[in-house]
C-alpha cells in the first residue's frame, strides 16, 4: 500500500459514518423512562375500579336456492370486552363477514374471518385464536406471521428494570413469498405479486413493500387487493423504469400446513437492554398426512435423496415438508447517557425435508456489533464521536430479512451484486463532528468482502450537513472501489438542499457519479448524473409543487463518449382545501431514451365544488396515462344454473349482469396474458353538476324555486395501437378510432312541486365499444320521462315513458327503436296496507344489415298488495303477466329486456319484519313459469339478523 493510500486510510480511520446503521435512529437514553416496545397491556384510566363487561355484535344469515343449487351467505360479529376487576381486562371477537375469497384475516379457518380471545393484566396476558407473532427486536432477522393458536406472556418489575417474556404456538396455511421487479414508467396500478400473474390469496396485512430500499406505508403509499394479489401505488408514489420494487408477503396455500412456536424475552434497564427470541416454523406432517398425503406419498418423502421427484398420478410434484429454526440475542449497554454498545448474534437452521435424513438445508450464524462514544443526535456532551460498526454472516445464514445486505443497497452504494450463500464480512469506522451553528461533519470508511477475498468493496465518505429552522443542506463526497465480476472505481457527489419555511420553498438535489470499469477485455468509463429541482408554493390551504428530475449516462468506448441513457421527468402536485372547494392533482410526464425513445405520462385530478344548500354542487374526476403494461379484463366464474346473476350473450360475445336466472358470477379482474404487454394509452373523465336556481338566487315563488338542473359526462377511452389519448372520446367518430371505451353524456331537469307533483326529463347519449374479438360497438339516444302526483294522502298516480334509438354492431349490425311506457296507481288504506296495480307496454322495431326487419312487443300487467309499518314491517306480494310477441329470427336481448317469445307468469313475495331494534328477518320468493320459459324457475331467499 502506498504512503498516499496509507495516509488516506489513517485520515478516514479518524473520521468515519455507517450508512447501514444511522446513529440518529438510536434511542436517546433517559433514566426516567423505560422503553417497552413489546408491551401488550392496554392503557388503564386513572381511578378505574369497577368491573364491567359489554357484549355487542350481530348475526345475519341468507340462504338462496336457485334452479341448480343453493348459496348460503352469513355474517357474524360478536365482540366482548371490558374489565373483570380493577386489574384484569378481556377482549374477544368472533367475526365472520362472508367475505370474498382471499379477504380473510384468519390463517386457517377459511369460513371464519377472525376469532380471538384476549385477557390482560398488568403482569400477564393470554391471547387465543387469531394472532400475529411479530418480533422485531433483532436487526439480523425478524418475523411477522399470522397464525391460529395461543400466545401468552408475563411481565415483572425488577429493581430499576423490567422483565417480559412471551411465547406462541400456532398453525396456519400460508407461505412466505418475495417478489422483486422493476417499475413501469407511468403505471401506478395493476402490479401482480404472483410470478406469472395468476390468482393468489394474500394474507391481509402480511405484506411489506419496499421502493428502492425504502419501506412504504400502507394506505399512504400503496394499497393491495388481497383477493388476487394486485399492488397499486397511491399518493405521490409513481414508479419509474429504474425503480426497484420488492414485496414480501404471506399467501394462503392449503398444500402448506405450518406449525409455529416461538418465544422471546426482554429486559429493560436504564443502562441495559437484553433481548432474546427464537422461533420454529415447520410443516405439520401429521396434518398433511391426514389431509393431503397418501401412504405412498409419505414413503416417497422419507426416501427423498434431494432430486426432483413426482407422483405417478396426475398430481405432479410433492411439496417437501420444510422447517426453519432461528435464535437470536441482543445486548445494548449505555453509560453516562452517551457511551453506547450494541451486540447481536443469531443462528438459523433450514431443513428442506424434515422426513428424510438424506436431504438437509443451509444453516449458519450471524454477528453484528456497534460501539459509539456518543449516541445523542446533537453530540451534546462532546463535539466529536467515534463509532465502530461491523458484522459477520456465514454462508448458510438466511439474510433476506437483514437489510444491511439488501441487494439494492449493495448495487447502489457498493457496486456489488446481491450475495446469497456466501461468507459476508463488513467493517466500518466513522467519526462525527459538531462544528457549531447546526453544522455537522461525518467521515466514514467501510469495507465489504467475502471470506476468500474473491470480491470486495471499500467505501470512503465525507459528509457535511446543516439543519436549521428554515432550511436543510447536505453534501457528501464518496469514493467506492470494488472488485466483483469486474473492477470498478467510483467517485460520487451527493447534494441536497431544501427550504422548509415560508411561502416559496425551493428544493433540489444532485447525484454525480464517475466510474472506471476495468474488465479483462477493455476499460470503460461511465458518467452518470441525476438531478432534481423544484419549487413549492405553500399557503394556508394551498400546496403546489413543481419538480424536474433529469437522468443521464455516458460511456467512453475507445476515447469516444456515447450516451446510453437520457431521461427527464416533470412532476406536478397540487392540493387545495376550502369550505366549498377541494382539489387534488398529480401529473407526471417522463421521457426516456434507452435503446429507443419512449415517453409516458400519468395524471389524476379530483375536484369537489359547491354544496347542496348553496344550490350549486358537483364533482370532476380526470385521469390519463400512457404506459407499457399488461391488460386486465373481467373474469366470470361459472356456477350452478339459476344461482348466478350474470349470463353470456352469444350474439354479442358479452356478459350480461343483473339477471334472475344466471349461470355466472363476477369473479374480479385477471391478466389478459394472451395479448402480452402492450403500449396502452388511457383517459377517463367524469363530471356531475347540479344547479338549483331557486336556492342560488333566493327565489321564493314561481317555477324556478322548485326545479333542479343536472348535467353529466362520463367517458373513458383506451388505445393499444400506439395512438396517444389525452382526453376520452366524446363523439362516435373519436370512440371508433380507439380500442375500447364508453361515453355517457346527458342532462336532466327535475321539478318537485310542494303540493305533491313531481316531473323529470332526461336526455342522454350512450356509446360503448368493448375490447373483444367481436369488436362490439353500441350507441344509443335515450329519452326518459317520469312523473307522479299525490291525490290527498292515500292516493298516488305515477308514470314513466322511455324512448330509445340504438344501433349495435357485433357479428352483425342491428338498428332498433324502443318505446316503453308504464303507469301505476297506489292506494293506501287501513293504516299501512296498500294496493298497487301496474301496467306497462314496450315495443321495439328494427332491422339488421341485410334489411331484414324484426319487431318485438311486450305487455306487462301486475298487481301488488303490501303492508308497511314504519320500522316494523315491510311486506308485499305481487303477481304479474308478461306477454311478448316477436317477429324476426334474431332480436338483441335489449329489445324486450331479455324476455323470450310467449307468456311469462311471475310471482314475487317479500317480507321484512323487525321484531324489535335487535332482531329482524326476511323472506323473498320468486316464481317464473309459462310457455316462454324453458321450465319452471324458482328462487327462494331467506335472511335473518340479530343485533345485540
Amino acid at each position: 500500500m502506498s504512503l498516499y493510500r496509507l495516509g488516506l486510510f489513517f485520515l478516514l480511520f479518524l473520521t468515519a459514518s455507517p450508512w447501514a446503521l444511522n446513529v440518529d435512529s438510536l434511542p436517546i437514553w433517559d433514566p426516567q423512562i423505560l422503553i417497552h416496545k413489546t408491551s401488550t397491556t392496554p392503557v388503564v384510566l386513572e381511578g378505574q375500579r369497577e368491573s364491567f363487561v359489554e357484549t355487542h355484535g350481530y348475526k345475519t344469515m341468507e340462504i338462496t336456492v336457485g334452479e341448480g343449487g343453493t348459496q348460503v351467505d352469513q355474517e357474524l360479529k360478536l365482540s366482548i370486552n371490558g374489565s373483570l376487576s380493577d386489574s384484569v381486562w378481556i377482549d374477544a371477537l368472533l367475526w365472520d363477514l362472508g367475505r370474498p375469497q382471499g379477504e380473510e384475516n384468519t390463517a386457517t379457518l377459511r369460513e371464519v374471518d377472525q376469532v380471538y380471545f384476549k385477557v390482560y393484566s398488568p403482569r400477564y396476558f393470554l391471547h387465543l385464536g387469531d394472532l400475529t407473532w411479530k418480533e422485531e427486536s433483532m436487526e439480523l432477522y425478524s418475523i411477522e406471521r399470522s397464525s391460529l393458536g395461543a400466545m401468552a406472556g408475563a411481565k415483572r418489575g425488577l429493581s430499576q428494570g423490567q422483565l417480559e417474556i412471551k411465547g406462541v404456538y400456532g398453525i396456519d396455511e400460508s407461505e412466505r413469498k418475495s417478489k422483486i421487479f422493476m417499475g413501469v414508467s407511468g403505471q401506478r396500478e395493476g402490479y401482480s405479486l404472483e410470478e406469472w400473474g395468476s390468482f393468489i390469496n394474500v394474507v391481509p396485512g402480511s405484506e411489506t413493500v419496499w421502493l428502492n430500499g425504502n419501506k412504504l406505508k400502507k394506505e399512504v403509499d400503496y394499497k393491495i387487493n388481497y383477493a388476487g394479489g394486485i399492488l397499486d401505488f397511491i399518493g405521490s408514489i409513481v414508479p419509474s423504469f429504474d425503480d426497484e420494487i420488492r414485496v414480501e408477503y404471506d399467501a394462503y396455500d392449503s398444500d402448506k400446513v405450518y406449525t409455529l412456536y416461538g418465544g422471546s424475552g426482554h429486559y429493560r434497564h436504564k443502562n441495559l437492554y437484553v433481548d432474546m427470541n427464537f422461533y420454529n416454523l415447520e410443516n405439520d406432517t401429521d396434518r398433511m398426512k391426514k389431509g393431503l398425503w397418501t401412504e405412498e406419498d409419505y414413503q416417497i418423502l422419507k426416501e427423498d435423496k434431494g432430486d426432483s421427484f413426482v407422483r405417478d398420478d396426475s398430481l405432479g410434484e410433492l411439496n417437501r415438508p420444510q422447517s426453519t429454526k432461528a435464535f437470536g440475542s441482543r445486548l445494548r449497554f449505555q453509560a453516562l447517557e452517551r457511551f453506547y454498545v450494541d451486540l447481536e448474534g443469531a443462528l438459523n437452521v433450514i431443513d428442506t425435508n424434515t422426513l428424510s435424513r438424506a436431504v438437509d438445508g443451509p444453516k449458519g450464524n450471524g454477528f453484528r456489533w456497534f460501539v459509539t462514544t456518543d449516541s445523542t443526535q446533537g453530540l451534546i456532551h462532546f463535539p466529536m464521536a467515534l463509532s465502530v460498526y461491523g458484522n459477520r454472516i456465514s454462508s448458510g445464514f438466511h439474510i433476506l430479512e437483514y437489510r444491511d445486505w439488501d441487494g439494492y443497497f449493495l448495487k447502489d452504494n457498493w457496486d456489488l451484486e446481491e450475495k446469497f450463500g456466501e461468507e459476508l464480512l463488513y467493517d466500518e469506522i466513522k467519526l462525527r463532528f459538531h462544528l457549531g451553528g447546526g453544522v455537522f461533519a461525518n467521515t466514514l470508511w467501510g469495507y465489504r468482502r467475502g471470506e476468500e477475498e474473491k470480491w470486495n468493496s471499500q467505501r470512503a465518505e465525507i459528509n457535511v450537513s446543516r439543519k436549521g429552522t428554515h432550511s436543510y443542506n447536505d453534501l457528501s463526497l464518496i469514493r467506492v472501489e470494488s472488485v466483483d465480476e469486474v473492477k470498478k472505481e467510483r467517485y460520487q457527489m451527493l447534494f441536497q438542499s431544501e427550504i422548509h419555511k415560508g411561502v416559496l420553498r425551493p428544493f433540489g438535489g444532485l447525484d454525480l457519479r464517475y466510474t472506471q470499469i476495468d474488465s479483462t477485455t477493455n476499460k470503460t468509463q461511465v458518467f452518470y448524473s441525476k438531478s432534481k429541482s423544484g419549487l413549492g408554493f405553500f399557503l394556508d390551504r394551498l400546496e403546489i409543487k413543481e419538480s424536474i428530475i433529469g437522468k443521464s449516462a455516458y460511456q467512453n468506448f475507445h476515447d469516444h463518449w456515447v450516451d446510453s441513457l437520457k431521461s427527464i421527468t416533470f412532476l406536478q402536485e397540487a392540493n387545495y382545501q376550502r369550505k366549498f372547494f377541494s382539489l387534488n392533482h398529480l401529473l407526471q410526464y417522463e421521457y426516456v431514451q434507452l435503446d429507443e425513445r419512449e415517453s409516458s405520462w400519468l395524471g389524476h385530478l379530483k375536484a369537489d365544488f359547491g354544496r347542496e344548500y348553496l344550490g350549486f354542487w358537483g364533482s370532476v374526476v380526470y385521469k390519463l396515462g400512457l404506459t407499457e403494461e399488461q391488460l386486465y379484463t373481467e373474469v366470470y366464474k361459472a356456477v350452478a344454473k339459476g344461482t348466478g346473476d350474470v349470463r353470456y350473450d352469444s350474439l354479442t360475445g358479452t356478459f350480461i349482469e343483473g339477471v334472475d336466472n344466471g349461470d355466472f358470477v363476477f369473479d374480479g379482474m385477471g391478466r389478459n396474458d394472451s395479448v402480452g404487454a402492450v403500449l396502452s394509452s388511457e383517459a377517463s373523465f367524469i363530471a356531475h353538476i347540479d344547479f338549483n336556481p331557486g336556492i342560488s338566487f333566493g327565489v321564493k315563488r314561481g317555477f324556478l324555486k322548485d326545479i333542479t338542473l343536472s348535467g353529466f359526462l362520463e367517458g373513458e377511452s383506451q388505445d393499444t395501437t400506439g395512438r396517444k389519448i389525452y382526453f376520452p372520446a366524446v363523439t362516435e367518430n373519436t370512440l371508433q378510432r380507439t380500442t375500447a371505451g364508453s361515453v355517457n353524456l346527458g342532462g336532466k331537469i327535475n321539478w318537485v312541486y310542494p303540493k305533491g307533483i313531481q316531473l323529470s326529463y332526461q336526455l342522454s347519449r350512450e356509446l360503448d365499444k368493448k375490447l373483444s374479438s367481436l369488436s362490439s360497438f353500441e350507441k344509443g339516444l335515450i329519452q326518459e320521462m317520469e312523473g307522479g302526483i299525490d291525490i290527498q294522502d292515500n292516493h298516488h298516480i305515477g308514470g314513466s315513458f322511455l324512448i330509445e334509438d340504438r344501433e349495435l354492431s357485433s357479428m352483425n349490425l342491428w338498428n332498433w327503436n324502443v318505446k316503453d311506457g308504464s303507469l301505476k296507481y297506489r292506494f293506501e288504506f287501513l293504516n299501512g296496507f296498500f294496493v298497487q296495480p301496474f301496467g306497462r307496454y314496450r315495443v321495439g322495431v328494427g332491422e339488421d344489415e341485410l334489411e331484414k326487419s324484426f319487431e318485438g312487443n311486450l305487455l306487462e300487467a301486475s298487481i301488488k298488495l303490501g303492508y308497511t309499518k314504519l320500522k316494523k314491517i315491510d311486506a308485499y306480494g305481487s303477481f304479474s303477466v308478461i306477454e311478448t310477441d316477436k317477429k324476426g329470427s334474431v332480436l338483441p336481448y335489449q329489445v324486450l329486456d331479455g324476455y323470450s317469445q310467449g307468456r311469462t307468469y311471475r310471482t314475487e313475495v317479500s317480507i321484512n319484519f323487525d321484531i324489535n331494534q335487535y332482531i329482524s328477518f326476511g323472506f323473498y320468493y320468486l316464481l317464473r313459469f309459462g310457455n316462454s320459459e324453458e321450465n319452471l324457475f324458482q328462487k327462494l331467499s331467506t335472511h335473518a339478523k340479530a343485533v345485540f
